[in-house]
């Protein structure tokens, strides 16, 4: 009973320790996943230790930045740092639900359109007709029937991102069941399910994984380019894309409003993208080798 307790517990901490070391030979994405930990727990904490973002104030109203509020205010005495922060709360809802969204969607997608002929042809139909119309035009109509809501918002970005994903993920499939191994488990009788989960499905992660993180990327820029356009979240909700959006009027004036909120975005979208390249070279082994 010792052993096999031990023999439990011996898989976990391998896979930790080449983590680890993973991590360590690779320290641009170490790097990322610190800036985005910490920007996602600023964004967490920030309410309870900065004034309320919707507190209007007209006495403070377009003070710049200085010891009083690190960020300056806007038209209206709020907080730029209050706001700034929480829309950092805001573009990282979008991104990671949008990530985790189009991957469900686009892995279940991609694996039975690469591997059920019958209805590859339909799905990737489909999937073209979606591609052909530009995704921000996409996410518009889709705002203008759904309504301005952050659920909306994950939505409207994530259909137009689905058939990248999908396409990738069965690019992956074609070649994969070609191979020896998937006609030996058809040959034994394993089932479509479990022939997907166990031997398919593994094969595409590495792929699936770099695009998630430019898909979040992605969903960030598109989610700030909606609510600056006032087709993304309602205009009370504290978003770059919105503050960018109030910020523009008072240009000359007050630079602050949209200098600050777009620094952030642009610093956190670059951030993510850092993440994906760093990560897609040390899972392509052609591109490894090409380092050696």
């Amino acid at each position: 009973m010792a052993i096999s307790e031990n023999a439990g517990l011996v898989l976990p901490l391998r896979r930790t320790v080449a983590f680890v070391g993973f991590l360590r030979r690779h320290p641009t994405i170490l790097f990322g996943l610190a800036v985005l930990l910490v920007a996602i727990l600023v964004a967490l904490v920030s309410p309870y230790l900065l004034p309320d973002s919707k507190a209007i104030n007209p006495i403070y109203r377009l003070r710049p930045p200085g010891a009083d509020f690190f960020f300056g205010t806007d038209h209206l005495g709020r907080s730029i740092l209050s706001r700034s922060l929480n829309g950092t709360r805001v573009s990282l809802a979008v991104g990671i639900l949008v990530a985790v969204v189009v991957t469900l969607a686009g892995v279940t997608i991609g694996l039975l359109s690469g591997f059920l002929r019958r209805l590859d042809s339909i799905v990737m139909r489909v999937m073209d007709g979606i591609m052909a119309i530009p995704g921000v035009l996409l996410a518009i109509a889709l705002m203008s029937l759904f309504g301005s809501s952050l659920q909306n918002v994950v939505i409207a970005i994530s259909i137009p991102e689905i058939p990248r994903m999908a396409r990738l993920v069965r690019s992956a499939v074609l070649s994969i069941r070609e191979q020896p191994y998937i006609d030996a488990a058809i040959t034994n009788g394993t089932r479509l399910p479990r022939l997907l989960w166990r031997h398919v499905l593994p094969n595409t992660v590495a792929p699936v994984l770099v695009q998630a993180t430019y898909v979040f990327a992605s969903a960030m820029i598109l989610e700030a380019v909606l609510s600056f356009l006032g087709a993304g979240t309602p205009p009370e909700v504290a978003s770059w894309g919105n503050m960018m959006a109030e910020g523009r009027q008072y240009l000359q004036r007050a630079p602050w409003m949209t200098a600050f909120p777009g620094v952030l975005l642009a610093f956190l979208v670059l951030t993510v993208n850092v993440v994906g390249d760093a990560l897609r070279d040390a899972i392509d082994p052609r591109l490894a080798g090409r380092q050696k």
